[in-house]
């Protein structure tokens, strides 16, 4: 199972660019900076995006998601006949009475979150039971600082396009589309920092850093107990005097 958060740093920097190519000039590339052996863009304006900073905006909050379901697994297939509770997904682990440790569900084959096939890590024969795939939900706010290198000969206008949008309710409005859980916070006043090429030439460049909160979540894999069943003892009888 992957613990990796949701959204995913590439996630956050998909909802920026977005808005960067969406506000911008047409023509205006949009790249991620520190990629090596790659040259600047061939195009006079271009915007370059750094992640800077991660910082944690409060506690985490835990919520939980169970999952129960009768099915049966012969090699690497998961067959769902019955949904009880929750759905299923790739990357839960699937739990049950003899089920191999650390299945985990890698890809969807005709199920679609209910009823149908899927395909497990671990190859195992069981038969039809009652079977689950509870998770808990860690999620962490978090603030997220981008760096913006804004090139070329407007990058004057274009910087102060963004500035100004950014800290605006257009941006917010903007990024509830893209369909991750990332929000524009707020972004600095944009600073004139003159850039050296590879050939040494002094380039124009506009300096913002753009603040995001990105809400990730990291997903544990967790059992739920949903029957109790006692086993009465005769205490007498076991513990005598």
């Amino acid at each position: 199972m992957s613990f990796a958060p949701s959204p995913t740093q590439s996630n956050v920097l998909a909802a920026l660019r977005s808005l960067l190519i969406y506000i911008l000039p047409q023509g205006v590339e949009i790249i991620q900076a520190q990629d090596n052996r790659v040259p600047e863009p061939s195009v006079p304006d271009f915007v370059a995006m750094t992640p800077l900073l991660y910082q944690r905006l409060s506690t985490n909050v835990d919520t939980y998601q169970d999952s129960s379901f009768t099915g049966f697994i012969t090699g690497t297939t998961l067959n769902v006949t019955a949904v009880a509770l929750g759905a299923l997904a790739v990357g839960q682990t699937v739990f049950g009475v003899g089920v191999t440790p650390q299945t985990v569900i890698t890809t969807l084959g005709t199920g679609t979150g209910g009823m149908g096939t899927y395909t497990v890590s671990q190859s195992q024969t069981i038969a039809s039971a009652k079977l689950s795939t509870g998770q808990e939900l860690f999620l962490q706010p978090t603030k997220v600082i981008i760096q913006l290198d804004v090139h070329g000969p407007n990058s004057a206008d274009n910087s102060q396009t963004i500035s100004t949008l950014f800290r605006d309710d257009y941006a917010f409005q903007f990024f509830k589309t893209s369909g991750f859980d990332v929000a524009p916070l707020y972004a600095d006043d944009p600073k004139q920092m003159p850039f050296l090429n590879g050939e040494q030439q002094v380039e124009n460049r506009w300096v913002i850093d753009a603040a995001i909160q990105a809400n990730q979540i990291v997903r544990a894999p967790q059992q739920f107990a949903d029957q109790l069943h006692a086993n009465p003892n005769n205490v007498e009888a076991d513990f005598p005097a």
